[in-house]
């Protein structure tokens, strides 16, 4: 009734005609019963007779307008006239009650487990004819017909043939396009067959079709073979044909429809119209015909057969309408409510719609993909749509959100909500939501529309400016530095934190008692004059300014403060306001004036020192000489040409040219050198000096200055020559008097301490025959000599101990110490060997049980071979120490980077020896130590180059000998 309604007012509105009012009045006259029907045939009569009274009393400009109005109610009338005959024949037929022609009146079966219902799809027409009961056969079409012409969705039930010659009461629902059929013969009570229909008049096709050409539409009639025998006139020359015309298409093997349809909707139409022939059902369909102009329009037609007594068809009658309007309006309407529908879906935001009582009955196709649900899935037994929603929100947010839900549904005013809304994934998003009621005529809410939008970014985004502001204040106010500000014209407006804390004034503490700005009143009294005349030259002149003064502490003391101001300015260049940061610089005035009085001290330093320095740039020019320098080579300033003049000749011409190529080559690569020669000393004599040069360098490497300090090492040099000299005669008085195992291990350990004592001696010897004998260096060498005797005693008592396999002596010791002990005891010389030694020691390990001077004289003994291995060699010369725990034991690693071993477990024999004054019982020695103490003593080569002596000390209360 409703779409009949809406499409009558929409041709109304197209055509500017009364006549769509048809469509709703014909659907009153199918609705209408008993004396409403009579009301409105009779309310339908009066408007014909005030019509014509309008039409025969008033002036001519309103004939045509009562004219039409006329003729559409005396169509109407023949409308009601017709339906108000056949709603007395449907009234005889459903006396029983078995059928009903609104769908409220079936009721729809409730489906069990025992009850299985079968629900089928069929086209608008229902199925066959020739399936249902005789009894219910008219029943079934006349609903059928209903729902075709009126758009009104009719239920009907009737009996159904099945395959097994059966009969089963079905329940169809009847739409314009499609039905749908329910089995419901296992819960049918009332199985009473319907009244025997009032079979139709014995009437002639033609005639019937005449009476039907009073109606609003156009008549037609067909043989019973379905052959045109008659058409209305104003068809005829509407479609510019005649009935031998359409006829012609049956001797081709066409129905007679060819002529007229669309060849797009002619083999639907064609195929149910022959299904029609044969089985006699209701033809009931739409379809596109061409006009006598070539033009296709819409029509919707009906027939029914004409029967004899016999129940013979003997012909077809029917009408056709012009539906073409209808149909592209229709198709105009589902094409807004379309684009609604995806305006409405599109639409970047959630739609809903709830009742007045706040349950939600829409939701748009965005919030049902956020949310993963429909309003459909929100129905629950034990609870509400709304409770079920409420589950959606966040439970912080839930309460709040009802709370005023529940007060806008009271008062009826909008509803403005913010609140986290859980997405399908599970995560929860900021929304923000607004709804807004829809009131009838009477002022009723009658459903409530609202919008929500996803704020979650914005809301994250205003968090972060939030936060990003709290940071940046807390900036201001911890940052170590005084901040403020100014108008343009100097007078103060903000101070930050520190600079209230720090200074102890307030902003209200900057104006005088007359209420004038005061901004230097916390500047030193001695400092203000200069500050005021630094800031008002930048007011005047708008350019930045920096200013250094004193000012005051919480404290009453004052410091040294830095104060540096920019000026902010419009885009016109105008100031707007001064901003400035006070720093306090007290702790760098004090440093800086410490930092030069501590160059003045370095300057003196340099100047007495007993050495010489000087520097140079990358390029290779002079840039510093000390003043000690200058004064040996007998130079009264820094004269620098002078200086390369007289430095080149004062080289001993052996060393000359070897000390220019490595002062070249250390220009070129930047590598540091250490280099000894002799220089002429202004006797005419040479002495041994020790030159040594580093490259300053940038942060990318580059070198940016050179320095170089040259030391005297003559009596250093001659000692060591001594020295030397004193270890090669020993070694050779030691190798001699090796007659035996133990003669040999006894001259091999007691060597090293006897060794040391000589050369000690010996430089004892020359401090003391000196021209001013260096009683304090002598001391020195007299305690190294005490030292070396004293470990002369404890190798030879060890060594005892040894041989008589004797653990008197161990006792728990970390072995990092002895380690200590050996890089203290090795230092001399390693730094004359130019040996660098490294110890990694893993952090955590035990101390052990074990004889500390053995296993001293083990690391001595393979830290020596280690530097021997090296003389040979060039490059960098690093001896590596390895401590770190496996298993059970303490691994000790020691790594040189000489030539390899190419004898690893020969060299471990007594008497063998790859020294040229070596005697061989060294490693034999260390292995004999090492396995005493329960370990395990043995070498292996390096990767690239060098060699490895690995031992193994047991974790334990002791090692069995």
């Amino acid at each position: 009734m409703t779409l009949s309604t809406l499409v009558g007012l929409t041709v109304c509105w197209l055509t500017t005609t009364p006549f769509g009012l048809l469509a709703p009045l014909a659907g009153l006259c199918l609705y209408a019963r008993g004396k409403a029907l009579t009301l409105l045939n009779a309310s339908l009569g009066t408007g014909i007779i005030f019509s014509a009274a309008v039409w025969g009393t008033h002036a001519k400009a309103t004939l045509d307008v009562a004219l039409m109005w006329t003729s559409m109610f005396a169509v109407a009338l023949c409308i009601g006239a017709i339906v108000t005959s056949a709603a007395t024949a449907r009234a005889d037929e459903g006396a029983d009650g078995t059928a009903s022609e609104h769908p409220n009146a079936a009721t729809t079966p409730q489906v069990t487990d025992n009850h299985a219902i079968a629900r089928s799809e069929t086209t608008s027409s229902g199925p066959s004819l020739s399936l249902i009961h005789s009894e219910d056969r008219d029943l079934a079409a006349h609903a059928a017909a209903r729902a075709f012409w009126t758009g009104v969705p009719q239920v009907v039930r009737y009996r159904q043939l099945h395959g097994d010659g059966s009969y089963r009461w079905i329940e169809t629902r009847s739409e314009p396009d499609y039905s749908i059929s329910v089995d419901i013969d296992d819960v049918v009570t009332d199985r009473e067959p319907p009244a025997e229909p009032t079979s139709y008049c014995d009437l002639d096709v033609r005639q019937s079709a005449k009476v039907v050409e009073s109606l609003f539409g156009n008549g037609w009639a067909f043989d019973a073979e379905g052959r045109w025998i008659y058409l209305h006139p104003f068809a005829l020359n509407s479609l510019g044909v005649t009935l031998d015309d359409l006829n012609a298409a049956l001797e081709e093997g066409h129905t007679a429809w060819k002529r007229l349809l669309h060849p797009d909707d002619y083999d639907q139409i064609a195929a149910a119209w022959r299904h029609c022939l044969q089985t006699g059902d209701h033809f009931n369909v739409e379809f596109r015909f061409r006009r006598a102009n070539g033009a296709y329009v819409w029509a919707r037609t009906a027939a029914r057969p004409t029967r004899d007594r016999d129940g013979g068809i003997i012909g077809w009658f029917g009408i056709a309408l012009d539906i073409d309007v209808y149909k592209k309006t229709v198709t105009a309407l589902r094409n807004r409510e379309r684009e609604l529908s995806q305006l409405v879906d599109m639409v970047p935001s959630h739609l809903w719609r709830l009742t007045p009582d706040g349950e939600p009955t829409f939701f748009n196709r965005r919030m049902i993909d956020f949310l993963g649900l429909d309003v459909t899935d929100l129905e629950e037994s034990d609870g509400s749509r709304l409770d079920a929603f409420m589950r959606t929100i966040h439970p912080d947010d839930a309460a709040g959100f009802k709370e005023t839900l529940k007060r806008c549904l009271v008062a009826g005013a909008g509803f403005d909500q913010i609140y986290r809304l859980r997405r399908a994934d599970g995560a929860y998003r900021w929304m923000s939501s607004r709804a807004e009621p829809l009131r009838d005529q009477a002022g009723r809410i009658v459903q409530w529309h609202g919008v929500c939008h996803d704020i979650d970014d914005q809301m994250k985004a205003e968090e972060a400016l939030r936060q990003s502001q709290r940071q940046l204040q807390q900036l201001i106010d911890t940052v170590p530095v005084m901040i403020w500000s100014t108008t343009d014209k100097g007078t103060p407006t903000y101070l930050n934190k520190r600079y209230i804390d720090v200074t102890g004034i307030t902003l209200e503490g900057l104006f005088a008692a007359d209420g004038s700005p005061a901004p230097l009143a916390v500047t030193h009294p001695d400092d203000r004059a200069a500050a005021t005349q630094v800031r008002t030259r930048a007011f005047e002149t708008g350019g930045s300014y920096f200013v250094r003064y004193r000012q005051i502490r919480r404290d009453g003391s004052y410091r040294w403060t830095e104060t540096r101001a920019e000026a902010l300015r419009d885009d016109g260049g105008n100031i707007l306001r001064w901003y400035g940061v006070a720093v306090d610089i007290d702790d760098m005035v004090t440093a800086q004036e410490k930092l030069r009085r501590s160059e003045r001290e370095l300057q003196q330093l340099i100047d007495a020192l007993p050495i010489h320095i000087w520097s140079w740039t990358p390029d290779g020019k002079l840039a510093y000489v000390n003043k000690r320098y200058l004064e040996h080579l007998g130079l009264s300033q820094a004269n620098f040409e002078d200086f390369a003049k007289v430095i080149r000749g004062l080289i001993h011409p052996d060393d000359s040219v070897a000390v220019e190529l490595v002062a070249a080559n250390c220009l070129k690569t930047g590598d540091p050198f250490t280099m000894r020669y002799r220089r002429r000393t202004p006797d005419g004599g040479y002495r041994w000096v020790e030159g040594r040069s580093e490259p300053l360098r940038d942060q990318d490497g580059t070198v940016v200055h050179w320095y170089h300090v040259s030391i005297d090492i003559d009596d250093a040099v001659r000692a060591q020559e001594e020295l030397r000299l004193a270890y090669e005669n020993l070694a050779r008085q030691s190798q001699a008097a090796s007659l035996a195992e133990l003669s040999a291990s006894i001259a091999h350990e007691v060597n090293q301490p006897l060794t040391a004592i000589v050369a000690n001696s010996h430089a004892c010897q020359r401090w003391l025959n000196g021209d001013t004998p260096n009683i304090e260096r002598v001391q020195k060498i007299v305690e190294r000599i005490i030292r070396d005797a004293n470990s002369a005693a404890d190798v030879v008592g060890r060594i005892r101990a040894l041989f008589r396999q004797s653990t008197e002596s161990r006792c728990r010791t970390s072995l990092e110490s002895i380690v200590s002990k050996t890089r203290e005891l090795l230092a001399d010389e390693v730094l004359r060997r130019h040996v660098r030694l490294e110890v990694d020691s893993e952090e955590g390990l035990p101390p052990l049980t074990l004889d500390r001077v053995q296993i001293q004289q083990v690391l001595i003994n393979l830290v020596r071979n280690g530097m021997d291995a090296m003389d040979t060699v060039g490059g960098d010369k690093v001896v590596g120490m390895q401590l770190r725990r496996a298993g059970d034991a303490i691994q000790i690693d020691i790594r040189d980077r000489g030539r390899g071993i190419a004898f690893p477990e020969k060299i471990f024999e007594p008497f063998f020896t790859t020294k040229e004054h070596g005697m061989g019982m060294g490693l034999a020695i260390c292995r004999s130590i090492v396995e005493s103490h329960g370990g395990r003593l043995w070498a292996e080569n390096n990767e690239p180059r060098g060699a490895a002596f690995i031992f193994t000390l047991p974790i334990g209360p002791g090692a069995t000998p």
